[in-house]
């Protein structure tokens, strides 16, 4: 492909996730590479296809990730770490085989599963972009979010890593330990931005179709324009013969139009078409597209939930574990009667630093899988609203009706691995068992 080619400005949602894949790629976690296209209208789209330069260089870090932690268990009891005891030694090796086991997940699931189902699964959220005419500001500012995202991981991830490595772990067998720690914690975060960065897009997607119900209150407003069913057929991809290529739109439109199969529309006759078939009311017809969006939408966030759910619930109980150990050793710490400045800072200040970013980790989970869910619950009140109009057709009283139904039958949810939906509770969960297990610890202490 030429530089020409590459260099076009992409208004698609492959543009905004070009940051999170070459960060994703030099972790490991994305054994893909991208494929420039270019259409009939000289128009670019960037498609990820399997690459197998990309796959053996997944398989590189499985087996040095794998090589490191053997290695580093079957020395680790010769040496005597610079601060703690036998008890300390146990818990930092706990932490250490849950890091490890977490990052092998998260790359050997890339190198089997994602790398199959992630370029579908954006294509589809590429697709509802079309559909739902989502601007071009809001694209850019997708990427700018990615940006800022990916330099701040980076920029956080230098600092910590470099200052604990340098002034903390000299011997090699210790130092080697920590750097496998810091690198499966690096790929344990770059997993949870990509599964949080679906699950943004998944809310935007759903903030877009409520602002498309919300402005159905008002009908004084509608215009042709406003029409989505009016939008398809001028968009550039009906107005070509590839648009019967595309299966997930054919299929809406196949559904839209009450399974009746017109495979001759043109630009040209689609004014005739709606009025030969004047009984379609037009408010029905939209209705009924935006629910075949929204059980799309659903269905990529089973997709998304089916891809990470096991990785995602392995971050969960590593974080768990990072951040109930640190805080006991730094209450163990405390309980020293005589203890310096220096050992005040490595034994009580960095495990209670390391703990409160884990916790961040699950309070970003949290928030971001609370409000793309939230986003997707308010169309049951947009819904219920609409009901409410007295100047409501029949007909589309009756297709707002199926379609609270569907929202109030099938909500999106994100969970780990089907065992715990991630929301608020997560937090409160958490912060109760930590709380729990620290009693408990320092009962015993005492005693």
């Amino acid at each position: 492909m030429s530089k020409d080619m590459r260099s076009v400005k992409k208004t698609d949602i492959f543009d905004s996730i070009i940051p999170m894949y070459y960060l994703s790629k030099y972790t490991g976690l994305a054994p893909l590479s991208l494929a420039y296209t270019q259409d009939k209208q000289g128009t670019a789209r960037v498609t990820l296809k399997t690459s197998i330069p990309a796959g053996l260089y997944t398989v590189l870090w499985i087996v040095g990730i794998a090589a490191a932690l053997c290695f580093v268990l079957t020395f680790y009891r010769f040496y005597t770490l610079p601060f703690g005891n036998t008890e300390t030694k146990q818990v930092q090796v706990s932490e250490f085989v849950s890091r490890g086991i977490t990052c092998f997940t998260s790359l050997a699931t890339s190198l089997t599963r994602i790398r199959k189902e992630i370029d579908p699964l954006l294509y589809k959220i590429s697709v509802i972009d079309t559909l739902l005419g989502t601007k071009n500001d809001i694209l850019r500012s997708n990427v700018i979010y990615t940006w800022m995202q990916v330099i701040s991981l980076l920029s956080i991830l230098v600092i910590v890593y470099a200052n604990d490595f340098v002034s903390m772990y000299p011997d090699f067998i210790i130092g080697l330990s920590v750097t496998v720690t810091y690198v499966c914690t690096t790929i344990k975060i770059v997993t949870i931005m990509q599964f949080l960065n679906l699950v943004s897009l998944l809310k935007q997607k759903f903030q877009i179709l409520n602002s498309s119900l919300g402005s159905a209150e008002n009908p004084t407003q509608h215009r042709t324009d406003n029409n989505l069913w009016e939008i398809l057929l001028q968009t550039p991809r009906f107005r070509n013969d590839n648009w019967k290529d595309d299966a997930l739109q054919i299929e809406a439109l196949y559904q839209a139009l009450n399974r009746r199969h017109y495979s001759n529309i043109t630009v040209q006759d689609s004014s005739s078409f709606c009025i030969q078939n004047s009984w379609l009311h037009k408010d029905k017809l939209r209705f009924r597209s935006l629910r075949i969006i929204w059980d799309v939408l659903c269905d990529i966030s089973s997709s998304v939930n089916s891809m990470y759910g096991l990785q995602i619930l392995l971050c969960i109980v590593s974080a768990f574990m990072d951040i109930t150990t640190n805080l006991s050793y730094s209450i163990i710490s405390l309980k020293v009667k005589v203890i310096t400045n220096e050992e005040l800072y490595f034994k009580v200040v960095t495990p209670i630093i390391w703990a409160l970013s884990q916790f961040l980790q699950l309070f970003w989970m949290a928030a971001t899988c609370s409000a793309a869910c939230g986003e997707a619950n308010r169309s049951v009140t947009l819904l219920q609203k609409l009901l409410l109009l007295p100047e409501l057709h029949p007909a589309t009283a009756s297709e707002i009706q199926l379609f609270l139904h569907q929202v109030r039958d099938r909500k999106p949810k994100f969970t780990a691995w089907d065992l715990f939906t991630i929301n608020y509770s997560l937090l409160v969960s958490t912060v109760g068992a930590i709380a729990t297990y620290l009693v408990i610890l320092v009962q015993m202490q005492a005693n």
